[in-house]
């Protein structure tokens, strides 16, 4: 299994490791999700690149605020009016680019806050909506929208 697999079986493990899950565990899922999503999408990107002994290097080469930059601005009609394109792709990797946000604000949240309580059911919600991303991902990554959305995550966007 790819590591971003295994971080999101893991983040579905912590919220179901104990009968009464611990802050510990629950705030620990949800980082893990986001990392998960995260991850996949590094590995989805570097694995474009042809000279395969480049490719960690690469992937060091992400910033998690670029990320969440462009994955924000995916969902604005003005910038990205995606014409001409199959809706369905469209909302596909709108799904995986507003995951993203999502999780990497519930993400601070869950390793900063500490005076949000966690219960298993949010803790959940957060795992599922990582996973409904990488279905969806799965879906989508081969349409040029999506590989065209990979390439952004490097670049930092103009505003």
């Amino acid at each position: 299994m790819a590591y971003h697999d295994d971080l999101l079986q893991q983040a579905l493990d912590l919220v179901h490791k104990s009968p009464i899950p611990n802050q510990a565990d629950l705030r620990r899922s949800v980082s893990t999700a986001y990392y998960a999503l995260f991850h996949l999408l590094v590995s989805e990107t570097i694995a474009n690149w042809s000279l395969e002994t480049s490719r960690d290097a690469l992937g060091r080469m992400f910033e998690h605020s670029v990320m969440r930059k462009v994955s924000g601005r995916i969902s604005d009609s003005r910038i990205f009016p995606f014409a001409g394109e199959d809706p369905t792709m469209v909302q596909g990797l709108k799904t995986v680019a507003q995951a993203f946000t999502q999780l990497q604000d519930k993400r601070h949240i869950a390793d900063y806050d500490n005076a949000t309580f966690w219960t298993r059911t949010e803790a959940l919600r957060e795992v599922a909506t990582a996973a409904k991303a990488f279905s969806t991902w799965r879906s989508i990554k081969n349409e040029k929208i999506a590989q065209d959305y990979l390439v952004s995550l490097l670049i930092r966007p103009r505003d």
